[in-house]
């Protein structure tokens, strides 16, 4: 009997217990702080510009109940961490998607109530890929990356040398190039948020010794044999024309560049070209004045940039060079070659 009253006087604790319990998790369903909604009001943001994943933080009051925010420059939303809100502070990052400049940062709670933060969104000019990365003036090049849209300039970085925007969108920038003095240069990239330097340099095919460059150039010939070898448009880096070589089947064939006299190419320390692959990735020949044969493969159906280093390629008689040849056997392929030429750097 004694032990039938004691279960019996424990059944009211464990249901305010459970109830308890309940009523709790049912307040907190998303995770959010119990705020009302109130009106919010803003006092400070810190930092006071940003750029896109940096964390900030916003002080006022009535902010607990805050369920929206959106930075006003095309209305890009950020995430919210609502366990990280109070009434007086909320923290949030600033979204990578995010539109460079001078905004308002809107946060509206549960009815509708908003404040609005003035903000800049530092946002950067970003380089993903470029093509091509070889010039001459008036050729173009495609930039992809992010915050594009709003580039004010390009410069030839260190010179005034302006490019001209072409077109430009949020993640791709075309620009043509100018005239310029320099070998090779990295391109300075302004927007409204600041600039940024490429990683990659760009190489001037205008200051190059070129052999070949939409066309055979400083008294080069083709002394070519086992194929059909001939300028053409069909392709090419970053001028109107390519060196189109069909090699023959059977045999050796050979893209010969020949010259009666010479050019003066000591002063340089790379060889470089591009190469256009066939339908299968094929093993190539290079040798300069005859000396000794230099191997590569050139990759299938894409542009490949070649570079070598004059100083361990073992050619010589480089003040001199009267003779480019690139040589392959059996192929019945049809290869692209273009900006063949000596760098400096």
């Amino acid at each position: 009997m004694k032990k039938t009253q004691k279960y019996i006087s424990l059944l009211p604790v464990l249901f305010l217990a459970i109830t308890i319990a309940f009523s709790s998790c049912k307040k907190d369903t998303d995770g959010s702080p119990e705020a009302n909604p109130g009106t919010p009001v803003f006092q400070t943001v810190t930092p006071a510009e940003a750029s896109g994943g940096s964390m900030i933080t916003v002080a006022g009051t009535g902010l607990g109940d805050i369920r929206s925010i959106v930075f006003s420059n095309n209305n890009v939303p950020a995430y919210i961490t609502s366990t990280l809100n109070t009434d007086t502070h909320i923290l949030f990052r600033v979204p990578d998607t995010a539109y460079g400049g001078n905004q308002e940062i809107i946060l509206t709670n549960s009815e509708g109530k908003s404040v609005s933060v003035p903000f800049k969104v530092i946002a950067l000019p970003i380089v993903s890929t470029v093509w091509p990365t070889d010039f001459q003036a008036g050729s173009t090049i495609t930039i992809t990356g992010n915050n594009l849209d709003d580039v004010t300039g390009v410069v030839i970085d260190g010179t005034s040398d302006a490019a001209t925007v072409v077109s430009k969108t949020r993640k791709s920038l075309t620009i043509e190039m100018p005239a310029s003095n320099v070998n090779n240069g990295k391109l300075k990239i302004t927007n409204a948020s600041g600039s940024s330097v490429t990683s990659m340099s760009f190489v001037n095919v205008d200051k190059a010794v070129q052999v070949f460059a939409d066309d055979l150039m400083n008294g080069f010939q083709s002394w070519s044999w086992g194929g059909v070898y001939e300028a053409s448009a069909d392709f090419a880096v970053c001028g109107p024309k390519s060196m189109k070589s069909a090699f023959d089947a059977g045999g050796w064939g050979g893209l010969q560049m020949g010259n009666p006299g010479s050019v003066d190419a000591s002063a340089c320390r790379y060889f470089t070209f591009w190469a256009k692959g066939a339908d299968v990735d094929y093993d190539v020949q290079v040798t300069i004045n005859w000396g000794p044969w230099q191997s590569f493969t050139i990759p299938a159906n894409t542009w490949t940039y070649f570079k070598y280093d004059l100083l361990t390629a073992g050619w010589t008689g480089l003040n001199a060079v009267n003779n480019v040849t690139f040589q392959i056997k059996g192929a019945e392929k049809t290869f692209y070659f273009d900006n063949i030429m000596f760098i400096k750097e």
